[in-house]
């Protein structure tokens, strides 16, 4: 087989599964983030419309191979989830193993390149442009509420742990690095991992990636040619790109109110406090911040949502 046909096997093969699946056992469920759902009027997602968008990826997939004689071709063994849960430390904060491989892939290292979720905070300016981040508190820090302090703190947080997994990269893994500030190769990441991933109510994540593509085709790399250049296989009204654009543009103004109230309970970017004294504090603060949208909530669907669906409350998970 070719190193052609293996990369195109590669970005075809998890799209492929998961239409399979959706196809099989997919039903209609609810957004995964419960801080979404009224977005979408508490409405069940389809999985019929996730089978469409997915069939969109495949006529990129094609299009979207790596040159096997480009830098960011190279086989590089891919960790599912690096995270602090999977990494093991000792009592001198060495690192002694890392667990939890069982779904590692082994993929171009195009299709690797990212920070980890854990570790990463794009969308925040400073994070953006990889700058130094912030690591004094301002200098009113006492001053402020426990809230604003918590805010302050957890921004510092994210800013830091992303700046310096970013400048680590750098110094260790120079050709890594290369990939992870490439658009068009971080572009690529994207669509292979969210047309990879499993569905669980989010369509529009895959769809606006796919736009984002449209918009830039043909996503070339660096040192590489493309004597073939086809026009984009998908194509988008004007209307459509503007309703992804604006659906999505108020998904990620919501995940970052979440994110604020996540900050000001004291609950990390996975759901943990530091332990149980914090847990009941937490516990208080989720309460008074859902007793405070209730009262500022004008329609019935609001109410509806932050009593049924409030992302810091017990639930068992409803497909």
């Amino acid at each position: 087989m070719r190193l052609g046909e293996t990369f195109l096997k590669c970005f075809e093969a998890p799209a492929k599964r998961e239409i399979s699946f959706c196809k099989e056992f997919g039903k209609p469920r609810l957004h995964v983030e419960r801080y979404l759902r009224e977005l979408h009027k508490l409405q069940k997602m389809t999985p019929t419309a996730h089978v469409q968008v997915l069939s969109q990826y495949l006529q990129l997939a094609p299009h979207l191979e790596i040159p096997a004689e480009h830098p960011f071709a190279r086989p590089v063994l891919r960790h599912p989830d690096f995270s602090p849960n999977n990494i093991l430390v000792n009592s001198d904060n060495e690192i002694v193993g890392v667990i939890d491989w069982q779904h590692a892939a082994v993929l171009p290292l195009g299709l690797c390149a990212n920070i980890p979720s854990y570790f990463q905070n794009w969308g925040d300016p400073v994070s953006e442009r990889l700058a130094t981040p912030m690591v004094k508190r301002p200098e009113n820090f006492d001053t402020l509420s426990e809230a604003e302090q918590e805010s302050i703190k957890e921004t510092m947080r994210k800013q830091i742990a992303h700046f310096y997994y970013a400048a680590l990269t750098m110094k260790q893994l120079p050709d890594h690095f290369d990939a992870l500030r490439n658009y068009n190769s971080m572009l690529r990441a994207k669509l292979f991992t969210l047309a990879g991933a499993p569905w669980e109510g989010d369509t529009l994540s895959l769809k606006h990636a796919i736009i984002e593509a449209y918009q830039k085709w043909p996503i070339p790399l660096e040192k590489s040619s493309y004597p073939n250049v086809v026009n984009c296989p998908v194509q988008f009204t004007r209307e459509e790109i503007l309703k992804c654009v604006t659906d999505f543009a108020q998904e990620q103004e919501k995940l970052q109110e979440f994110t604020e109230m996540k900050a000001c309970a004291n609950v990390d970017s996975v759901g943990w406090v530091p332990d149980d004294e914090h847990l009941e504090k937490s516990r208080d603060i989720a309460r008074i911040i859902k007793a405070g949208l209730l009262e500022h909530s004008t329609t019935e669907l609001e109410r509806e949502a932050i009593r049924n669906h409030f992302p810091f409350d017990d639930h068992d998970e409803d497909l």
